[in-house]
């Protein structure tokens, strides 16, 4: 019997000793197991707070590109941030700058900034690397980088200050815009604007007519009278991109303030070639006096020749073609900056071969005066994919004279500030009346009404007009911009 107690009492004794082993185990598992849970809880909480970090320096280095961005809407040549002005290659970083919440109180990231201005040859692209982080986790960068740029004169196909038409047959691929009237019977593959809700049709009687509008059948009702009208018929037969009207006026008036600064930078670290000073100061007295010939040269240099006499007028309109000219003034380098301003007369002609740049021909005073450039001969470029650009800017008109080639090729952005780009009339008695071909290729801006043919069938037979699309953000150098800063890509690296 005592025996039986004894190994009941060593029974109980090893159940109680076998539980508390397995108690022990238990909660060192659940500890083990707990401690693991809030582990992971803290290292996922961790990895939140990483992720949270890492999309906000995204957003702060975001806010560094728009930040530069309204920095150049309100000095489009600030390219260093008011700072000393850092060199390249890589011309930064600028900064670090403080990120605030939106409250402005607390510091919640930085961001630095890398900012390579344009090349010196008046191209507007600008590009910005801001580099973003949150204060508290520093080592987590992110970088954004954009191309901001400004639209150029250029960007257009054709931009008019007066009621233009289109006839049948005229393919457009550029945007078009007029402050007139536009009719339009061709095929735009662009978006065509007016600054005009309607206008009357000098080309056609009747009633007002809507600002851009078209008579290729079923000819366009007329206006509604709402604003905009509510009647515009959707024409992709003839609008491909569309049409829109009215929309703010591009005002050929802001000219006269660009001119003046051009010709600042011209005189600073370009050419002026002046026949009233220095080395041209017997020009117009004798061997210059109508003009000057400027031939461009595939070798970043131009040929200067003196112009002493023209063909004779016809059908009342000056002939613009050379008669008598003299040997080669000057043999002078397309500057650095690109910018050639002539104060006179000139007949251009020739070829480049990676060059670019802008020849003006302005006569004092420049708000009034009356110098034209003409071309009778090929301009080209060698090279079609942006690297030669050619700007010509004329006080007045920019014309084809009546001996120019039968079969003309322009390669160039063209502006008649004051006057029109095209072709006189020349009856048929005169020389040189009907011309076959004539493309421009690139751009043109007209304050009158342009044109390269007439109704009685005298010009250019065939005339192309080929949009230049490297033109928009890379236009020749200076050539006047329109609008602000706009971005032009947007890419994380």
């Amino acid at each position: 019997m005592p025996n039986f107690l004894n190994k009941i009492k060593n029974t109980k004794k090893n159940q109680t000793g076998s539980m508390l082993v397995v108690m022990i185990v238990a909660t060192g598992i659940f500890f083990m197991i707990t401690s693991a849970a809030i582990s992971l809880a803290l290292l996922q909480q961790k990895l939140n707070i990483r992720k949270v970090a890492y999309a906000q320096t995204l957003h702060i280095a975001e806010a560094g590109v728009n930040y530069y961005r309204w920095v150049l809407y309100h000095d489009h040549e600030e390219y260093c941030n008011k700072e000393t002005c850092l060199t390249g290659p890589d011309y930064g970083p600028y900064g670090p700058y403080a990120y605030t919440d939106s409250a402005g109180k607390n510091i919640s990231g930085y961001y630095e900034l890398y900012i390579t201005p344009p090349p010196q040859n008046g191209s507007t692209l600008v590009k910005v690397k801001s580099v973003g982080w949150v204060a508290n986790y520093p080592q987590i960068k992110r970088y954004i980088e954009v191309q901001v740029g400004i639209p150029s004169w250029s960007s257009y196909s054709t931009l008019a200050n007066a009621d233009i038409r289109f006839g049948a047959g005229t393919e457009v691929w550029g945007p078009l815009h007029s402050n007139g009237g536009i009719r339009f019977d061709g095929l735009s593959h662009n978006l065509i604007t007016s600054s005009l809700l309607d206008y009357n049709d000098p080309d056609h009687s009747g009633g007002n007519e809507f600002g851009v509008h078209t008579h290729i059948s079923p000819a366009d009702p007329l206006p509604d009278g709402n604003n905009p009208p509510l009647n515009v018929p959707i024409r992709t037969d003839v609008f491909m991109a569309g049409r829109e009207f009215p929309v703010p006026i591009i005002s050929f008036d802001l000219l006269d303030g660009y001119i003046n600064n051009v010709y600042d930078k011209a005189a600073a670290s370009g050419i002026v070639i002046d026949p009233a000073a220095g080395a041209w100061g017997n020009c117009v007295a004798s061997t210059c006096d109508e003009g000057f010939h400027i031939t461009l040269r595939t070798d970043n240099k131009i040929d200067v020749r003196g112009v002493s006499s023209v063909y004779a007028s016809c059908s009342g309109n000056p002939s613009n073609s050379i008669n008598t000219e003299t040997p080669i003034i000057s043999t002078l380098s397309i500057p650095a900056n690109g910018l050639i301003f002539i104060k006179h007369k000139i007949w251009v002609d020739g070829q480049i071969d990676n060059s670019r740049v802008t020849i003006l021909s302005f006569q004092e005073p420049f708000t009034g005066g009356s110098a034209d450039i003409i071309i009778n001969n090929d301009l080209m470029y060698t090279n079609g994919n942006g690297a030669d650009a050619i700007g010509l800017i004329a006080q007045r008109d920019i014309s084809i004279g009546q001996y120019s080639e039968d079969d003309l090729r322009v390669d160039a952005a063209l502006i008649a500030k004051d006057g029109r780009v095209g072709r006189n009339y020349y009856g048929g008695g005169c020389a040189s009346y009907i011309r076959n071909t004539i493309t421009v290729n690139g751009s043109l801006a007209t304050r009158n009404r342009y044109g390269f043919a007439y109704t009685d069938g005298t010009g250019y037979q065939i005339r192309n007009l080929i949009y230049d699309n490297n033109l928009t953000f890379m236009p020749p150098p200076h050539f006047p911009t329109t609008g602000e800063y706009t971005f032009i890509s947007w890419k994380e690296k």
